[in-house]
């Protein structure tokens, strides 16, 4: 997910920059950041904020900055002053881009592609790299693209509380370490690749939760509450109806995700459960891409 303006795609003139290594004392300036450049991103395009506040966006880049597996950059100018910063997360085999945004004062000056160049020469020789942007962000699209990055997805968020119950002969719970294998299986299954990793973390914080019938894991989602946190897998569709039921009864909020919109039997089930449209991303990819053979939905990195 990014916030990034950069309008030349050729030999951009890049604004004079130090790229260096994010640090710990760049979380209040870069979440400041954060905060601003998505904000004003969705305002332009009628879209509501991705970060209900400064604090909030903070939080997050602190996080990021703070995780070991993560490789942080950011742009500084000569007067020490924060302008943007993008981060690569390292904790699987594919690695993820995002967040990323520069601040709106100086959009469009180059700073966007230098801090992608930077984190793209840390990830060579990565299984792959992907990333998701707002559908609508016609610029950092652009800059993708320009970068070697190809569309691969087109999801929609999704926000509700479903209206009927789960199935009966279906055990819901919260995920533990023993289902780590199962999880795993299940998501090499989907996607050819494992994310074991960061379903650890997410099962540590307690959020991941398992669909499981006969004592099999058909389907998990890592955080049910918050979208950009959120990926999942299902055998099939109907597990993925029956795992989104299942996790309502467990969190007792709404479940937020990103829908394939070309699942479009499953699109139309949300919608008719309660589920509301909320915005738009797209993935994209470089390096080894395979169709998913299931039920997937992806967290805002991948």
């Amino acid at each position: 997910m990014s916030a990034v303006d950069v309008p030349n795609f050729g030999k951009v003139a890049h604004m004079d920059v130090n790229i260096r290594p994010a640090t710990e004392n760049d979380a209040n300036a870069c979440g400041r950041i954060c905060y601003e450049a998505f904000r004003t991103l969705n305002e332009r395009h009628g879209f509501s904020p991705a970060f209900p506040s400064v604090e909030v966006a903070t939080r997050r880049v602190r996080n990021f900055i703070q995780h070991p597996s993560v490789f942080g950059v950011v742009a500084e100018a000569g007067d020490g002053r924060i302008l943007g910063f993008n981060f690569l997360t390292e904790r699987d085999p594919i690695r993820a881009v995002g967040p990323a945004a520069i601040d709106p004062m100086v959009q469009g000056k180059g700073i966007g592609r230098q801090l992608m160049e930077a984190v793209l020469k840390q990830a060579r020789g990565a299984q792959g790299v992907r990333l998701l942007q707002a559908s609508y962000n016609m610029q950092s699209l652009s800059l993708y693209a320009s970068l070697g990055f190809d569309v691969r997805e087109f999801f929609i968020m999704l926000s509700g509380v479903p209206q009927t119950g789960p199935p009966g002969g279906w055990e819901f719970r919260s995920a533990t370490e023993a289902d780590l294998k199962g999880c795993e299986a299940l998501h090499k299954r989907v996607h050819g690749y494992t994310r074991t990793n960061e379903l650890r973390e997410a099962i540590a914080t307690g959020n991941a939760v398992v669909a499981l019938r006969g004592g099999r894991v058909r389907a998990y989602m890592a955080a049910p509450g918050v979208w950009v946190d959120n990926f999942g897998v299902a055998v099939a569709e109907e597990d993925m109806q029956t795992l989104l039921l299942g996790a309502a009864q467990i969190v007792k909020k709404p479940i937020s995700f990103l829908m394939p919109a070309r699942h479009t039997a499953l699109f139309r089930w949300c919608l008719t459960q309660g589920f509301r449209a909320i915005r738009p991303m797209t993935l994209m990819s470089i390096g080894e891409y395979r169709e998913p053979h299931g039920s997937y939905f992806p967290s805002v990195l991948y």
